[in-house]
């Protein structure tokens, strides 16, 4: 009898910590958003950190069988894209290259794949046939995703601090022999100092900045103080309220367009346009990305400038 009461101890024991472990990676809904690094933080020991290159992409999960945007839409990427990709859940960029964002948008946020399927449905009535409108479809869409990149920087597992997530990550890398799947490089840096020049030179090479990720944080769901952006500006964005007619060498083209950031402040952003920018400006109600070096008294962005529009689909809820 004791020996039966000692097993069922045993068995019992085995099962809490078997239920522990795979609570230990159960996925944390939602997504980890990083805050901005402030410079006059003294708590903050570089060491400490995983550092890399911040991408301008587009920011998507892989949720072990399919794309979605921060907003849970789907991505319609290629079968061959994200074919032997691992079947876990991975947050990550799609990201052709530095300066790249709108071209990366305009292909990860088609819904290419709807119209083939509508072409393909309505072949039978036409002089194409349904395989020469699946080829040719699948040839465009192959063209048009042949240099974006998925680069993997996060896996939302709960209980497991960030050193550990990215020693799976690179592991679940090597292990995959798709080359649209990659991690970005992560790299240690040993203070401020080493920090600046980091930042100066991604910086001076078109790179937007860097991220500090925490080797000890676990993955929660909103802002997070142990994510941080670190940029020679910052960045917002602000909602389209009306264009605004330009002078002199403008005339006839946008001068400045009214935008309202989401706290409620209204102002002018009036450079960092091209001219064909300035000729087919930003759709009053869509929202722009803007730069700026801090706020005014009265809250306002010093020394805005436009970056570019953000797609309705990519901006955070």
């Amino acid at each position: 009898m004791r020996n039966f009461l000692t097993a069922v101890c045993v068995l019992s024991i085995t099962a809490i910590a078997n239920v522990n472990a795979n609570h230990m990676l159960d996925t944390v809904e939602g997504l980890q958003l990083a805050k901005q690094y402030d410079q006059s933080r003294t708590d903050i020991n570089v060491a400490d950190y995983w550092v890399s290159e911040k991408l301008d992409g587009i920011r998507a999960r892989w949720n072990g069988t399919e794309l979605l945007t921060r907003n849970g839409n789907k991505i319609f990427a290629p079968t061959w894209f994200t074919a032997n990709w691992p079947e876990t859940t991975i947050d990550g960029e799609l990201w052709i290259g530095r300066g790249e964002f709108e071209r990366t948008a305009s292909i990860v946020l088609s819904t290419l794949t709807n119209i083939e399927l509508h072409s393909v449905a309505n072949a039978s009535s036409s002089t194409v046939s349904s395989a020469d409108t699946i080829a040719a479809a699948n040839s465009l869409s192959a063209k048009r995703w042949a240099k974006v990149r998925f680069m993997a920087f996060d896996m939302p597992m709960m209980g497991e601090p960030f050193g550990r997530r990215l020693n799976r990550l690179n592991s679940l890398s090597k292990s995959t022999p798709n080359p649209t799947f990659a991690v970005i490089p992560q790299f240690k840096l040993t203070s401020i100092a080493s920090l600046d020049e980091k930042l100066e030179q991604v910086t001076q090479e078109g790179g937007e900045g860097l991220m500090l990720h925490h080797e000890q944080a676990l993955y929660t769901s909103g802002r997070s103080d142990k994510l941080l952006k670190v940029k020679r500006f910052e960045d917002a964005e602000g909602k389209v309220l009306a264009l605004l007619p330009g002078k002199g060498r403008f005339k006839g083209m946008m001068g400045s367009l009214l935008v309202e950031t989401r706290e409620g402040i209204q102002f002018k952003l009036g450079t960092g346009f091209s001219e064909n920018e300035r000729q087919s400006p930003p759709a009053i109600g869509s929202w722009v990305t803007f730069k700026y070096y801090g706020l005014t008294k009265n809250g306002k962005p010093k020394f805005a400038s436009y970056l570019r529009t953000r797609p309705q689909t990519d901006l955070p809820k």
